[in-house]
């Protein structure tokens, strides 16, 4: 995808994660739209693009958010390579795989954002966190997964029409 559609788009999704996605939480948990984004474009996009989409969304979420700037960048880059690497040999039409992708992605991306934070001295309080907030983040963003995965291939479509042989 071109930069001219990609940096706006990413920028709208950090926007909304910031404004309207802590209105619309369900018992105080939130999704994680820029996290669906990176892991739909992972399991859909080629290999690498899907480092460079969360390269894009972690700057715009770390200059909205009041984290250090760069944990975001860091742990969205990371799923996004992870992702685009699977996906080179694991998510080929697979039903069951995608769901799980969001799961180990969620649980991924908060391990490393906390990661992050403990290592320049905030205190975590790693248990709590994984269960009382990573594992229905990781629900929610699974059940959120449909509604983020399936227009990604039209786009995809769109903006790289297939060469005909």
């Amino acid at each position: 995808m071109t930069l001219w559609l990609l940096v706006p788009l990413l920028g709208l999704i950090a926007i909304l994660q910031t404004t309207l996605v802590p209105r619309l939480a369900i018992a105080g948990f939130k999704l994680d739209l820029p996290l669906l984004v990176v892991v739909a474009w992972g399991l859909i996009g080629r290999p690498g693009e899907a480092a460079a989409w969360g390269f894009i969304a972690g700057i715009f979420l770390d200059l909205m958010s009041g984290l250090p700037f760069g944990t975001h960048t860091l742990a969205l880059t990371g799923v996004g390579l992870v992702m685009g690497l699977a996906q080179s040999t694991i998510f080929h039409s697979n039903v069951i795989l995608p769901p799980a992708a969001v799961i180990l992605a969620t649980l991924g991306h908060n391990v490393i954002v906390l990661g992050l934070l403990n290592t320049i001295g905030w205190p975590i309080p790693w248990n709590d966190y994984l269960l009382r907030v990573t594992l229905p983040t990781a629900l929610l963003n699974t059940l959120a997964l449909p509604i983020v995965y399936f227009p990604l291939p039209r786009l995809h479509r769109r903006l790289r029409p297939q060469v005909e042989w």
